[in-house]
């Protein structure tokens, strides 16, 4: 299945790149896909650019092409818009970072009406979910998202919803 993690696109995003692309080499997780979605691709561009304001081993691997996290393999950019996330949702296991880490918006609505109905994939919160927003909602419980323009038509959730908390 799919792992979908919304996210903000500034600190948060590159956090778990990190996280994700060392648990992939150190075999603790399998390899496969890391989808960026959003505005996180320009984010970690920021942080390729500017290293050294990083910790000293980070600036050391982005230092070196072959060992710069940011650069790993498996991190694609998502630049084809509904086209390629329809591919993505249809081909194999993968994880997807997407904004808005709350549900309030952007790409990961897509994913939701991409996903949401798929019982072998999985939304996994890494933030704090506002009372109020549809991720505070899904958290609690909601079993269906609203979709499309405007908002106007639902799909079900029947993917695994999960919180990792202190992240």
């Amino acid at each position: 299945g799919k792992v979908l993690i919304p996210t903000f696109a500034v600190g948060r995003s590159q956090e778990l790149m990190l996280v994700l692309e060392e648990a992939m080499r150190n075999g603790d997780i399998p390899e496969m896909p890391v989808h960026l979605d959003g505005m996180i691709w320009e984010a970690t561009a920021v942080h390729t650019t500017y290293p050294e304001y990083l910790r000293d081993d980070l600036q050391d691997r982005i230092f070196d092409d072959d060992r710069n996290p940011f650069l790993a393999e498996q991190f694609n950019h998502i630049d084809g818009g509904d086209e390629e996330r329809q591919e993505i949702a249809d081909g194999d296991s993968c994880i997807i970072l997407s904004t808005s880490g709350m549900l309030t918006g952007g790409p990961v609505m897509s994913w939701l009406e991409e996903l949401g109905p798929d019982p072998d994939s999985a939304l996994t919160f890494v933030g704090y979910q506002a009372q109020g927003t549809l991720g505070s909602r899904v958290q609690r419980g909601v079993d269906e998202v609203p979709v499309g323009n405007g908002r106007s038509e639902t799909v079900p959730l029947e993917m695994t919803v999960e919180t990792v908390d202190g992240f």
